[in-house]
């Protein structure tokens, strides 16, 4: 019986997780905000990710192709709105998370595609990595589609990129965060007019008002979900609730500390997939598809959707696996020949 087995690093990720979830509810007390919607988020995630290591230590293929199938069934129940691209259309009711939905199904499709031993197998994880990234397209969000081209890439690459991609892509992510961050301080002086463009200058505002609320409470932030109570833009655009950045809106509600513990278990997160005993382009694919998930919540609030949690929070789990499969169960690679 296959089981999730704990080791010195796994320990150090649920203390972070735990401090985190600690100093979430600590602001929350002193704030007199509710901690329970952060914390759920929390705990689903770190759930999932423990789900997807012990499934994908049975049958990553399997679990691949489930998730598949899965994000392509919640398209296909939304019906003909699935191709409208409207800002409000199902099936997550936001373009950009549906989207980022897509793209980790498309992720999933290419996970099953590059291990499948069986050519018919292969074929049909192909065609679904191909709808699945049509559906991206679709869906309107720029952000998402260009980050699905680049898990594509990153999955015909794979041989050779490996586990090291686990290395180099949270360069990506802290790059992206930092951006986020030069942004918000420069707003309003011009000094990055093409970035804001492509950002679009609300995102610009809301990230200079995150700076500026975490400025004014440095240790505890204002309290979990207080930003829409706090932010002048919140405030008078019930749509504008969320900071479009996840790490910006954690600094501004729980503080410098807050945001600090975020990064580290996000960073964790990556030493886990490096440390991975699954096969290497599994692993180059998942922290493609981690880095495609953390650099959007960096622009965006996708966080805030369960469901992309809970897939994300898989799929890291499925390439995390610190259990070789027994002899015989392994997927044979995509050229291994026939007997």
């Amino acid at each position: 019986m296959t089981r999730f087995r704990i080791d010195p690093y796994d320990l150090l990720g649920l203390v972070l997780a735990g401090a985190f979830a600690a100093w979430t509810v600590m602001s929350a007390a002193l704030q007199g905000a509710d901690a329970v919607p952060q914390v759920a988020v929390l705990i689903a995630a770190t759930s999932a990710y423990a789900i997807g290591r012990v499934l994908g230590n049975r049958n990553p293929v399997a679990v691949a192709m489930v998730v598949a199938l899965g994000v392509l069934t919640a398209a296909v129940a939304s019906g003909s709105r699935t191709f409208a691209s409207g800002p409000l259309d199902p099936p997550l009711g936001y373009a950009n998370a549906n989207g980022a939905l897509y793209a980790l199904g498309m992720a999933a499709a290419a996970i099953g595609a590059t291990l499948a031993g069986r050519a018919w197998v292969q074929w049909l994880f192909g065609g679904l990595t191909v709808v699945l990234l049509g559906l991206t397209v679709v869906s309107g969000s720029q952000a998402a589609t260009v980050l699905a081209a680049g898990i594509l890439v990153v999955a015909v690459a794979a041989r050779w990129l490996g586990r090291w991609l686990a290395l180099l892509a949270p360069l990506v992510v802290v790059g992206t965060i930092a951006l986020t961050v030069i942004v918000g301080l420069t707003h309003g002086s011009s000094a990055l007019p093409l970035v804001e463009q492509a950002l679009t200058e609300r995102r610009a505002v809301l990230w200079q008002e995150a700076l500026e609320i975490t400025a004014g409470n440095p240790i505890f932030g204002v309290g979990p979900g207080v930003f829409a109570e706090t932010s002048p833009t919140a405030i008078a655009d019930a749509d504008a609730r969320w900071a479009h950045s996840a790490y910006l809106q954690v600094g501004a509600e729980t503080g410098i500390l807050g945001v600090a513990l975020l990064v580290a278990l996000v960073l964790w997160v990556y030493g886990a997939v490096y440390r991975s005993r699954q096969d290497p382009r599994l692993v180059a694919i998942g922290a493609a598809a981690a880095t495609a998930f953390a650099v959007h919540a960096a622009i965006d609030y996708i966080v805030h959707v369960p469901v992309l949690v809970i897939v994300a929070g898989l799929l890291t789990g499925l390439v995390s696996s610190r259990t070789e499969l027994p002899s015989g169960t392994c997927p044979r690679p995509l050229h291994a020949p026939h007997a």
